[in-house]
């Protein structure tokens, strides 16, 4: 079996342990406080974020995990919130007649299916959703929790909140979030810049809502061990050098690092030849041939000048706005550049980490580097 996995949630023995962020995750939210995870996409933040989960749910704390992403419209926020809430109540039925009173504009339900399971669902009363259902809900953790059991309740992709009439929404969820004393927030999402504006700018509701963290590289030394451990485990032997050049081509991501891996591992098990720098070259090059209609869909999408931009990028990410780059690389005014950029950013084709922009996906680069 691959000793490497990618795409999912990442939990052990495949799981790079960043021991340092967890522990600092746990404490953060197990002492009181709020805490916001800001990483580029692909960092391995949710991977993380359940690490952190099952040792506060071993300290006692009642976590809940909640994603953003499906929620299109405040009744399916609303369903959404309160199912996964619910659900993780001892007494699913006690907790239901609990919702019935506490949230006066629906009328929620739970019924037995033919396994003898509960299932929970809601009618609302009132074709509109005013702010007290809203508000309602939102209480929700708080008024379930004790002081014996108190909540962390996990928002991934919290940015998507703009999806619910925006900074009204915002307003009433921390005007929530400030009153409660038994539950804990952590914040996190892969579009760091909304997430960083949500959280930074002082006339967003948000604004010092909660402790900042940032998650960055892997740290070097600990990564290579984890690639050589895990391809000894199938009595494949990688020495250093190759290590190290395999979390090069992978740009120190900890979703491509595990791809590129599992590719090599792929390759190696079925030739038995010996892990050099050329066979990976080999297995990064197969990477880029079966994704390459997705990069050149990607690609075709993009203005003239966010391209010439990009065969920039490929270069250099550092110092991007100054005369000197412009210069270098024949770019236009800054205004123009800064417009291209939060485009691409939009587009979740290049990130920002540590004041460098950089191409999010390292074999998208090697798409650019071939055909732009």
């Amino acid at each position: 079996m691959n000793p490497f996995s990618y795409g999912t949630i990442v939990k052990e023995p495949y799981y790079f342990n960043r021991e340092e962020e967890r522990q600092r995750i746990v404490a953060t939210l197990s002492g009181g406080n709020n805490l916001v995870l800001f990483a580029p996409r692909r960092f391995g933040k949710t991977s993380l974020v359940f690490r952190a989960i099952e040792e506060l749910e071993k300290k006692g704390f009642a976590c809940i995990y909640f994603d953003f992403m499906p929620v299109y419209s405040r009744e399916s926020f609303i369903e959404a919130y309160s199912k996964v809430i619910i659900s993780k109540q001892s007494n699913i039925q006690k907790a239901v007649k609990a919702l019935a009173k506490l949230a006066k504009g629906i009328r929620p339900k739970l019924i037995f299916n033919q396994a003898g399971n509960p299932e929970f669902s809601m009618d609302f009363i009132e074709n509109k959703i005013n702010e007290k259902t809203l508000g309602d809900i939102l209480d929700l953790p708080e008024n379930l929790a004790s002081v014996d059991k108190r909540f962390i309740v996990v928002l991934d992709e919290f940015q998507e909140i703009n999806k619910l009439n925006g900074e009204n929404f915002e307003k009433l969820f921390r005007s929530k979030i400030q009153q409660h004393k038994k539950v804990n927030y952590l914040f996190l999402g892969s579009r760091t810049h909304l997430l960083n504006d949500m959280f930074n700018n002082k006339g967003r509701a948000f604004y010092n809502a909660a402790m900042l963290m940032q998650i960055g590289h892997l740290p070097q030394k600990e990564t290579v061990k984890f690639i050589t451990d895990r391809f000894a485990s199938s009595k494949i032997i990688i020495n250093q050098s190759a290590a190290l050049y395999l979390i090069e081509q992978a740009g120190n991501i900890p979703y491509y690092i595990q791809l590129l891996a599992a590719e090599v591992w792929q390759y190696v098990i079925k030739t038995s030849l010996k892990i050099n720098n050329e066979l990976i070259n080999k297995c990064a090059e197969k990477i880029v041939d079966l994704k390459s209609d997705y990069y050149y869909e990607q690609f075709d999408r993009l203005t003239s000048y966010q391209k010439k931009l990009l065969k920039a990028l490929i270069k250099s990410g550092e110092n991007i706005f100054s005369a000197d780059y412009a210069k270098q690389f024949r770019l236009s005014a800054v205004s123009t550049t800064q417009k291209a950029i939060a485009g691409l950013i939009e587009s979740g084709i290049i990130e920002k980490a540590e004041g460098s922009y950089f191409i999010g996906d390292p074999f998208m680069k090697k798409f650019l580097n071939r055909y732009a």
